[in-house]
């Protein structure tokens, strides 16, 4: 059982990530200050700079906040996948644009790339990295289901194919958060014509 003192430094935590991210969204990423994220949490600055060091880790502590409603919905693709590749793929890849706008908004995704690159050296920048690893073994697996149902070659290697159709995700999920007047379903189609592409130019 959870001591006093840790319940209370998990309730810190948590009510300093939710006034964070209620000011990042309505104030921008710039605006926000430390002092003010204290003050609509009810702690002192010390404290949250105890915690998370920067601004920029507490936006990456909320990435990492979200990553468990993620998995669970990346969870229900993988339960039953698609057969095609191609809409599989998809499902995959719209589970992830749909979860990220629910819990961030375009600027902060691009001050959470940009914060993934500087900071990559950094526990919050390795955490980040864990979680792409992580929905790389995801789509793994929902190919090796497919192959399971004799709907990709017995042969394929699907840790390679896994991770390199996450990193086709990603440019693409970049590229959606790089434009605010780019919509999911076009993001979807230039997924599709992608993978299309690269099947159509296979060998039979």
């Amino acid at each position: 059982m959870s001591s006093l003192r840790e319940r209370q430094k998990s309730n810190r935590r948590r009510n300093i990530l939710q006034a964070a991210r209620g000011l990042f969204s309505s104030n921008g990423f710039d605006a926000t200050t430390i002092e003010m994220i204290a003050e609509k949490a009810e702690v002192s600055s010390v404290t949250v700079y105890n915690y998370y060091g920067t601004k920029t880790h507490l936006l990456l502590a909320l990435v990492a906040e979200s990553d468990t409603l993620l998995m669970e919905r990346i969870g229900a693709v993988l339960s039953d996948p698609p057969d095609d590749i191609v809409e599989a793929f998809a499902a995959f890849s719209e589970v992830i644009r749909d979860h990220a706008l629910s819990f961030l908004t375009k600027p902060l995704w691009r001050q959470v790339i940009a914060a993934s690159i500087i900071e990559g050296n950094s526990n919050f920048g390795r955490a980040y990295a864990r979680l792409d690893r992580e929905l790389a073994r995801q789509l793994s697996l929902i190919l090796a289901k497919l192959r399971e149902r004799g709907h990709l070659r017995t042969d394929s290697d699907i840790d390679i194919l896994g991770e390199s159709l996450f990193h086709l995700q990603n440019a693409r999920f970049t590229q959606f958060i790089s434009i605010d007047e780019l919509k999911n379903e076009t993001v979807d189609r230039y997924l599709r014509e992608d993978i299309a592409a690269l099947l159509s130019a296979s060998p039979a």
